[in-house]
């Protein structure tokens, strides 16, 4: 001891906490601190490599850890035989380290002094918070084991995916006879290895973030563990061998460690006892000398729970304090209850409104829809008597220009030649009148020439001829050879100039004659095309005539009026076509209905424009103000996302009215859809309030018959303590009598014994001032009395929720019964699926290995096939020598027969894999099924957890009320009184602490059944959901919820 005490000591005051050595002299190694979890980032590969080998080795590593026994009991040299059978693993005892000598004090003394400073930080849990952790531990755990015999399956498939890729590699020099097809397999086989990796990566990750979530857990717990072990560690002492005195304790308490005044609670085990700091005794003297530091409060606290002095008006001042906290207490719970009633209050005014405005809002919908169903069948039926009109306007309109167009066609073709040769005959003499027209111009400059240069004097004036008239400039002509012959006879001295003018004469003679020629021709021509203008205005004349048109016949005359009279005639053609055209597009009433038409069409599509701009206008006010900071939601922008998207400055047009009308009409029944759905959603509202209404009743009923059943016991409790109360107050009385009699007794004897009068005298003082003290008190408890009024209705309202909290309490029994049964239920289920899990398990490894086994033999067979046949090439080169051979009928038969063969091979392979692919999928959702049954469980155990903690405090109430001492308790003034009371309270206290353990039993009970119940009610709910979901599917139609 004194070796361990002189080694505990150092630098910092004593304890491990400060040593630098390690106790037997030599310096400690640096502590090398190692990576956290969160400061590696392992990769994928890594993690499925790490988790893979250890998988491999994982039986192999485990072993390794568990100490083996030896040498052997009863070994003998001889017996060296039986070596290998001696080395058995001791898995009984604890796993140590091979350099931890544990029949070594001091090395077990260090090790715990370092345990125990190491500890002193350790945070202390609640026995809830452990119980937690342990779920959460025994949880994670389940779901990393779970993880983990995935990833063994999932590395198995990963190896079998890498051994058919390697098969299927084109490495070496085999070829196959199947070409394209193996290229196929040989990428399907690369993609399921790349699948099986990316799933091994996937649950390494997976595995690896569970187990770091797990860890967590671990530590804390192991942390409260340590601290609640450092918490309790008492010193060693040697005053526990010394004889108590008198077999009494100390202070009378008891020395049972169960007792709550033997721990300091000061998170200090390595402090020295109480016991020891008694300097009376000189042995202990020897280990506070040298090692101790600071003042002697520091190192010794002594125990400052006293038990005091039993008196009677202590006892009376601890039951007025038990009454004013019972009151406190009721007042609280009558609080309490008040808060919880005007929650319920709130719930239902709640669900009131709720239930107020879904009817609101079921009323608005069904006026809406009502609305649109006016307003749809109104629109409809404008529109089918606006297609009516427009039909019957568009066939009479059409038949109207039909035979307008079939007439104006049989006019045209009728007049159609005609017309294109008087056209060309007109053109032919125009074109002949312009050249008439001209060469007369060019003749009647050179006449005006001729005669100037007769007589230049008197001729200069001579008047130049008119182009524009073609009788003008015959006339001119004429004037003009007139005065060239009259000129010629005049000058006819003049032989040279008579000459000239007679060869100029005799040209312009010629010029006259061949310009005669001209105009007989023009003229013959001007005959032909008076004839052949009367012939077309006949022709014009009948089709008027046809038409019922009144025409005047044709006149006789020259070409000018005939042609008036053609121009006549056509314009009366082209009035008649637009008559026919005007009386076909608007006849009197057809017109008047399109008119109205119209009218409505475009009154609606005002209305529409006008609608859409007033939304338009709602809309960019919200993007106005978030624009400008105000901070608008912007929710109701994505309810407008089926509005009609236009412009609201388009103008009217017949298309634009039918899309938007379409528009409308799709409109309309996408909200006749919306609501029948919230039609259903509301019924199924209503049948969850009727359904939950009755339940209320059903539960009210109950809690009435409860409360009845609750007044009678709190009648026969209330009768029982009024004759407890009157058996109280007798005893009291006697008490008060014995001690008038022994106070009498007493100033008898007290002319004898004067230290009794001392004694009366002191006795007397403290008489007097415990009556000032009972006066106060009785004041006191006058004023509690006239509080008592007011307390009794609260402890009514009280009595009514504890009878409520009953009907609770047996409510959840009953639920617990129920939840015991479907708990019962799920553990067969749970175990049904995971022995079809293993079994699923087994199937899936024997088909893997089966697919394995076959692509193997597949492999082997084609290389054979290749050794023994050759190559294509040299079968090719044998087939084309052999052509003409008789083998070659064999050999196509041999060819035929194994292409059969191998296709057989794949077929069987394609159906293995499919199987293997489904019993994969199978297993899975196993696998989901048991981790859905695994989450029910975690949330019934949740729910247990609750109702349990409902319970004890329902069950604690009860008995609080059931063993509340009398309200009015009459104070004693004897001894013996005192120890009554002080019997009674502790026969109390004993039945409370029996009370409170029977309860902690019933609630561990109560929380397996109610963990069972949320198990199989989670399950329920998954069950229902899957089969609504089935059902919808198969339906066609989802559930509106």
């Amino acid at each position: 001891m004194n070796g361990a005490e002189t080694r505990r000591g150092g630098s910092g005051g004593g304890g491990v906490g400060g040593r630098g050595e390690d106790g037997y002299g030599r310096m400690p190694a640096p502590a090398v601190q190692p990576p956290s979890l969160s400061d590696v980032a392992p990769t994928a590969k890594a993690l499925v490599d790490g988790y893979r080998n250890e998988i491999l080795g994982g039986v192999e590593g485990d072993k390794a850890r568990i100490s083996p026994v030896w040498p052997p009991p009863l070994f003998r040299r001889e017996h060296c035989w039986l070596i290998m059978d001696y080395i058995q693993l001791n898995t009984n005892q604890p796993q140590t380290s091979p350099l931890v000598d544990l029949k070594d004090s001091i090395q077990v003394h260090l090790l715990t002094e370092t345990a125990l400073s190491d500890s002193k930080s350790y945070e202390i849990l609640s026995q809830e918070e452990v119980d937690g952790l342990k779920k959460q531990i025994q949880s994670l755990g389940m779901r990393v084991e779970q993880a983990r015999a995935n990833l063994a399956i999932q590395s198995k498939y990963r190896d079998a995916a890498v051994s058919m890729a390697k098969l299927y590699s084109s490495g070496g020099k085999r070829k196959s006879l199947l070409g394209s097809r193996m290229s196929d397999s040989a990428k399907e086989a690369e993609m399921e290895k790349a699948t099986s990796e990316r799933r091994c990566e996937e649950l390494a990750s997976e595995l690896f973030h569970l187990e770091k979530g797990l860890m967590e857990p671990q530590r804390r717990l192991l942390q409260h563990t340590a601290g609640v072990l450092q918490l309790t560690h008492r010193a060693s002492s040697k005053k526990s061998g010394q004889p108590q005195l008198l077999g009494q304790p100390m202070n009378g308490m008891p020395g049972s460690p169960e007792s709550l005044y033997t721990y300091t609670n000061t998170r200090n085990s390595m402090e020295i006892p109480n016991e020891q700091l008694d300097f009376n005794n000189k042995d202990k003297d020897l280990y506070l000398s040298l090692e101790t530091d600071g003042p002697p409060a520091t190192r010794a606290r002594k125990n400052t729970l006293e038990i005091p002095i039993k008196s009677p008006i202590r006892e009376q001042n601890a039951q007025l304090r038990e009454l004013r906290e019972e009151v406190e207490r009721y007042k609280e719970e009558i609080a309490r209850m008040k808060e919880e009633n005007a929650q319920l209050k709130r719930s239902e005014e709640q669900l009131s409104q709720d239930y107020a405005r879904a009817e609101a809002e079921k009323t608005r919908l069904e006026e809406m829809e009502e609305q649109l169903r006016e307003e749809h069948a109104r629109v409809m039926e404008e529109n089918s008597r606006m297609k009516d009109e427009t039909m019957r306007s568009k066939d009479e309109s059409g038949s109207r220009l039909q035979e307008a167009d079939s007439r104006m066609k049989a006019i045209e073709q009728q007049m159609g030649p005609q017309i294109d040769a008087l056209q060309a005959q007109t053109s032919e003499q125009q074109r002949a009148i312009s050249m008439t027209e001209s060469r007369l111009e060019d003749l009647n400059d050179k006449l005006r020439d001729l005669i100037v240069a007769f007589n230049p004097a008197k001729n200069e004036e001579f008047g130049r001829p008119d182009a524009d008239n073609l009788e003008a400039q015959l006339d001119y002509l004429e004037n003009g050879l007139n005065t060239a012959i009259t000129e010629q006879q005049q000058q006819a001295a003049n032989l040279t100039k008579t000459d000239k003018v007679a060869a100029e004469a005799a040209a312009a003679s010629s010029e006259a004659a061949a310009l005669a020629t001209t105009l007989s021709k023009v003229e013959s021509s001007f005959g032909q095309t008076e004839v052949r203008l009367q012939n077309l205005n006949r022709q014009v004349l009948f089709i008027l005539q046809q038409a019922n048109v009144d025409q005047a016949p044709p006149p006789e005359g020259d070409l000018n009026v005939q042609l008036n009279y053609l121009e006549d005639s056509v314009d009366k053609v082209s009035s008649e076509i637009g008559r026919i055209v005007e009386a076909s597009m608007a006849g009197s009433a057809s017109k008047r209905d399109l008119e109205q038409v119209d009218a409505v069409l475009m009154g609606l599509w005002e209305i529409i424009q006008t609608g859409y701009a007033e939304i338009a206008q709602q809309k960019a006010a919200p993007r106005q103000a978030r624009a400008l900071g105000q901070g608008t939601p912007d929710d109701d922008e994505d309810l407008s996302g089926n509005e009609f998207e236009g412009d609201t400055n388009e103008p009217y047009s017949l298309p634009a009215f039918s899309a938007k009308v379409q528009w409308l009409y799709a409109q309309a029944t996408g909200l006749r859809e919306q609501k029948y759905i919230l039609q259903r959603q509301i019924k199924q509202q209503r049948e969850l309030n009727n359904r939950s209404e009755s339940e209320k009743d059903q539960e009210l009923q109950a809690k009435k018959e409860e409360l009845e059943k609750t007044h009678m016991l709190l009648d026969d409790s209330e009768r029982a303590a009024q004759e407890a109360q009157e058996k109280l107050q007798k005893v009291l009385v006697d008490l008060d009598s014995m001690q008038k009699a022994s106070a009498a007794n007493e100033t008898a004897s007290a002319s004898s014994v004067k230290v009794v009068q001392e004694q009366l005298k002191e006795r007397n003082a403290q008489v007097s001032a415990l009556e000032s003290e009972y006066s106060a008190i009785q004041a006191r408890l006058a004023t509690v009395e006239s509080n008592m009024s007011s307390v009794q209705n609260q402890l009514i309202q009280a009595n009514e929720s504890r009878v409520a909290a009953e009907g609770e309490v047996a409510a959840l029994k009953s639920e617990l019964a129920a939840a015991s049964e479907a708990s019962a239920n799920a553990g067969k289920e749970v175990e049904k699926l995971q022995a079809d899990l293993k079994q699923k398990d087994e199937e899936l490894e024997a088909m893997n290995m089966m697919v394995i086994e076959l692509k193997t033999e597949m492999t082997i067979a084609k290389a054979e096939l290749d050794g023994a046949y050759g190559s294509r090439k040299q079968r090719a080169a044998e087939a084309a020598k052999f052509s003409n051979t008789a083998e070659t009928a064999e050999l196509n038969a041999q060819v035929v027969k194994l292409r059969s063969e191998l296709e057989a091979a794949l077929r069987d392979l394609e159906d293995i894999t499919k199987e293997s692919i489904n019993s994969e999928k199978e297993k899975l959702d196993l696998e989901s099924q048991l981790d859905d049954a695994v989450a029910v469980k975690a949330r019934l155990e949740q729910e247990v957890k609750v109702l349990r903690d409902r319970l004890d405090k329902v069950k604690e109430e009860l008995d609080k009320e059931r063993l509340r001492p009398p309200n009015s308790p009459v104070p004693g003034a004897g001894a013996g009184a005192g120890a009554g009371r002080a019997g009674a309270t502790m026969l109390s206290e004993q039945f409370r602490a029996t009370m409170k353990e029977e309860r902690r039993k019933f609630q561990e009970e109560l929380r397996e059944e109610q963990s069972r119940r949320r198990k199989l009610e989670d399950e329920l709910r998954a069950l229902k959901r899957g089969t609504t979901a089935s059902v919808g599917s198969r339906g066609g139609l989802l559930s509106p919820r």
